[in-house]
């Protein structure tokens, strides 16, 4: 397992976590080495919600992709990015606002394609969707450059250090 990317650096709160991830209320809790899954949380709240008051079908779609991508990002090098090309979600029964969790696990990795599965359930354990997705995994670029891992992690932190603070003066 690595530990010296981004994604654990968004983790172990050394890095603020992606608009989306915030507004999705996402919240790691387990990565398991053995079946290369991972498992999360997200706390929906009623900003989350369609007229009817259940959470809107894309934003459950979405919370399915943070629960895929983390577990590919989990083994990812700090100069690698997954990108989703393709996904398919099946809504399965209303979710209401409240505490959701997720699953993502790789079922198959070869070359640039992996291939996950991901599903959400409430806290009943009712499931709520499931997912399954392609993506493909690419070097990050820089300005059209391919960036070493040292680079970019320098690059893509001072970014996301800089948006934190914007971030702090506006909301202080």
């Amino acid at each position: 397992m690595r530990r010296d990317n981004t994604f654990w650096a968004m983790v172990d709160g050394r890095l603020p976590l992606p608009a989306a991830a915030t507004l999705l209320g996402w919240r790691f809790q387990a990565h398991n080495e053995t079946d290369r899954s991972v498992s999360v949380s997200f706390d929906a709240s009623d900003a989350l919600t369609n007229p009817l008051g259940q959470i809107h079908g894309g934003l459950l779609a979405a919370m399915l992709d943070d629960c895929m991508g983390p577990a590919i990002y989990v083994e990812l090098p700090p100069d690698r990015i997954a990108v989703t090309v393709e996904s398919k979600t099946v809504f399965i029964q209303a979710a209401r606002p409240g505490r959701l969790f997720g699953y993502g696990r790789i079922e198959h990795w070869r070359g640039q394609l992996c291939f996950v599965s991901g599903r959400l359930s409430d806290g009943q354990g009712r499931m709520l969707a499931t997912a399954t997705a392609t993506f493909r995994i690419g070097h990050l670029r820089w300005r059209g450059w391919r960036a070493p891992g040292p680079l970019v992690r320098h690059l893509l932190w001072r970014q996301l250090r800089k948006r934190a603070a914007v971030k702090a003066v506006t909301q202080g």
